[in-house]
């Protein structure tokens, strides 16, 4: 009877110490799965990996300024429409957070879509106007929609010079016709002429082309008519 109980118990112990091991080992092994699930403390999971391809991104609300300079001359005399001008952001541009979108020395570049001198001195300025295309940023373009807002030029006359002839041509014809018409004669249309010769070169003067000049270097102000979105990464 005693030797029964014995082994009994031993069967006992036996198999509580089967147990006690095959629960230690599931403990184990869901430790290692723990580890391993995303979002565990292994210092470098999945999610951390995934949080770190995600591109960042940092925008400009419609309405931002932009201050840049010219990185070229323009002139009416030589530019024409269609021609690629390309400016220089002269500081950082930030958002509303203090985040800079727009480091100084990123590229804007223009589209001229319509240049024309003045015509005369009546005129008060001649004409130059922009498509503001894309920006470069660290290397990257991004398309944006802006407007050139503020840009300083000059007017620069051309005188009377070989693009100006039919100009004096047309003054002197209209000098020579008023001479016949005052004079009303051969030496009256011969006088009128002589003096319609030199009243056309004043009504040249005074109808030369004077054209619309931007110095490489003439600060411009750019506004942006729609959100601008850039990359960080």
């Amino acid at each position: 009877m005693t030797r029964k109980l014995l082994a009994g118990l031993a069967a006992l112990g036996l198999l509580a110490c089967g147990k006690g091991k095959q629960t230690a080992a599931m403990a184990d092994s869901t430790a290692r799965n723990l580890e391993l699930a995303p979002g565990g403390n292994s210092g470098g999971g999945n999610s951390d990996r995934a949080a770190n391809t995600v591109p960042r991104t940092r925008g400009l609300a419609s309405g931002a300024t932009i201050n840049a300079t010219m990185g070229q001359t323009i002139s009416s005399r030589s530019a024409v429409s269609g021609e690629k001008i390309s400016t220089t952001v002269a500081a950082d541009v930030s958002n509303s957070a203090g985040r800079v979108v727009i480091p100084a020395g990123s590229t804007i570049e223009l589209t001229i879509t319509d240049i024309s001198p003045a015509k005369n001195k009546g005129q008060a300025d001649g004409t130059l106007t922009f498509a503001v295309t894309n920006v470069r940023i660290r290397g990257k373009d991004y398309p944006i929609s802006a407007q050139v807002t503020s840009l300083a030029h000059s007017l620069k006359g051309r005188g009377v010079g070989a693009g100006e002839v039919e100009k004096v041509a047309v003054g002197t014809a209209i000098g020579a016709v008023a001479g016949r018409i005052i004079g009303g004669n051969t030496k009256g249309a011969v006088i009128g002429g002589v003096v319609g010769a030199g009243g056309g070169t004043a009504v040249a003067i005074e109808t030369a082309s004077r054209d619309v000049v931007v110095d490489a270097g003439t600060p411009l102000t750019i506004t942006l008519t729609g959100p601008l979105t850039v990359s960080v990464n």
